[in-house]
């Protein structure tokens, strides 16, 4: 970390412009958008303040900003709201910030009034998907409400996909007023990383040979990822029998309820198809590792796991979600229904009986021109840009 005002050649004093950063849950999507954007930006220019709960994969951001100028201010492990609006306040006090950029609705509920009162420009990106069932009721009006002032009060209001952009206008009439500061810059990746990466050897490390089909589950074990529709699809091959392979369930991942996922899997008698790896974040080699990545997702506000598993050539099979099925259109994705297990389990069961990577393949090239978080980064970037400008 270094300071952000230096001397240039002509002995006058260049500014960093500081951005201060958000961020209430620093976590799987968010953390990835995080590493993949800001890293196109010029370390030369930017000095990055990132106010965040203390927790484990915060470690890994820090490491994701290895190169970029920057701090991290850490608040509790599970901070109450109270607790991130009056560090944000403080923040903004005291640092003179050029921008905020918010991570999330919690993050920006938090910082939206503070950043107006002191005219620091502010940036909201939206990383979930909001449903009608929210702003049910006196609370949910309530949270509805809140929700209206922070998108009035911010001064843009960033989406990650068309989907997400739909969604948000559709939830309330009351969002229609905000529509003309949102912006849809979609999601990207760094295609590099999963162009060149060197498949990791599972099946060397779990002691198994060829007869085991690889299955992929990489994610936070929430319900919104869908892995009780793996689990549902995996007990339909349970009983069946007379499979050409052994389907055998690799998750990769970690925090949301996955003790009870364990159980749950006991209970059912189907703890064999499944094993549970840790996190990695060398995520690209794992791809490359597997036969088969399964994304049952209910809803994805853009849905990275699906670009980085087209562009290393790995087959994938996708639900039809909201989100994720704008990100598979036009690709060889074997997409079922949302929430139907038999479909899901009759893919997998294709895909074990069918070698069809080579059409995987081909698509490469072409994902990695589409997936390529190049120009997105760009437009991010113009955007901040324009705000600090004004």
């Amino acid at each position: 970390m270094t300071e952000p005002s230096k001397k240039n050649d002509n002995n006058y004093t260049f500014r960093k412009k500081r951005i201060l950063l958000v961020v209430r849950w620093p976590v799987g999507g968010i953390r990835t958008f995080m590493r993949y954007v800001y890293r196109r930006f010029e370390p030369k220019q930017y000095y990055f303040s990132i106010l965040a709960p203390d927790n484990p994969e915060l470690d890994l951001l820090e490491h994701d900003f290895c190169g970029l100028d920057f701090e991290i201010i850490k608040i509790s492990r599970n901070p109450a709201s109270s607790e991130l609006f009056l560090a944000a306040l403080k923040l903004l006090v005291r640092g003179k910030y050029d921008l905020v950029h918010s991570h999330g609705f919690t993050s920006g509920i938090c910082t939206a009034l503070s950043a107006y009162i002191l005219r620091t420009p502010h940036i909201l990106t939206s990383h979930d998907m909001l449903s009608s069932m929210l702003f049910k009721g006196v609370r949910g009006k309530l949270k509805l409400f809140v929700m209206w002032v922070t998108l009035k009060l911010v001064d843009a209001v960033h989406l990650v996909s068309n989907d997400a952009y739909t969604n948000l206008l559709q939830v309330s009439p009351l969002f229609e007023g905000i529509k003309d500061k949102c912006v849809v810059v979609t999601h990207g990746i760094e295609t590099e990383r999963f162009l060149n990466a060197v498949p990791r050897n599972l099946r060397n490390e779990l002691g198994i040979d060829d007869d085991f089909f690889l299955i992929g589950f990489l994610g936070r074990f929430m319900s919104p990822k869908g892995f009780v529709y793996l689990v549902d699809a995996m007990e339909l091959f349970n009983k069946s029998g007379n499979l050409p392979k052994k389907p055998l369930v690799l998750a990769f991942g970690e925090g949301g309820f996955i003790r009870e996922e364990k159980a749950a899997l006991a209970e059912r008698g189907l703890k064999e198809y499944f094993i549970f790896l840790p996190f990695t974040d060398n995520v690209a080699s794992v791809i490359k590792g597997l036969d088969l990545v399964v994304m049952p997702s209910i809803w994805e506000a853009c849905g990275l796991l699906a670009m980085e598993t087209l562009v290393a050539g790995t087959p994938l099979i996708a639900s039809d979600c909201i989100g994720l099925r704008e990100v598979v259109r036009d690709t060889p994705t074997h997409i079922v229904p949302t929430k139907d297990s038999n479909a899901l389990g009759k893919e997998i069961l294709f895909f074990m009986e069918n070698c069809v990577k080579e059409s995987f393949n081909e698509f490469v090239p072409m994902a990695a021109k589409r997936y390529d978080v190049t120009q997105q980064a760009f437009l991010i970037e113009k955007l901040m840009c324009s705000l600090m400008a004004k």
